[in-house]
């Protein structure tokens, strides 16, 4: 009983958090200030961006956001509605940015304190995955 609370708060948190931070990359209409912030954050994170480190590949800043943002949303709804299956894919997709953008925070020389939203919702993601692996996956019907 415990552990489905627990499970559903730590899910609707991550659900809460993601949409609302690519809702903010993708549109200004929840918060203009925000929108502006992330695009300018996005500017500075294009520079750094393993494509472009590792590649030399240059990264559209506002393509970037939009992309982030959106993946963001829809990983969320997946989290929140999907199957087990899918849900395991939207949290590991979801890892892969959220380490992404840390790496590239680190290599701009950001200050620590900008890490810890990405840190908790790492440690969130991680504590979903380990919830969802840890329950029973449901049993298939026999076909008759």
């Amino acid at each position: 009983m415990v552990s489905q609370i627990f499970k559903k708060t730590v899910t609707g948190l991550l659900v809460i958090a993601f949409c609302l931070a690519g809702i903010a990359k993708i549109t200004d209409k929840l918060s203009p200030k925000v929108h502006h912030q992330m695009k300018r954050d996005f500017a500075d994170l294009a520079k750094v961006n393993p494509l472009k480190v590792w590649f030399h590949h240059d990264v559209n800043s506002d393509m970037y956001c939009l992309v982030i943002g959106y993946l963001e949303v829809i990983c969320a709804l997946v989290l929140y509605s999907a199957p087990r299956p899918l849900k395991f894919l939207g949290i590991v997709i979801l890892l892969i940015i959220m380490a992404m953008i840390m790496q590239g925070l680190y290599w701009l020389g950001k200050p620590a304190v900008v890490f810890v939203p990405g840190a908790v919702s790492s440690i969130l993601l991680v504590i979903n995955f380990i919830t969802l692996l840890a329950e029973a996956p449901p049993k298939q019907k026999k076909r008759e």
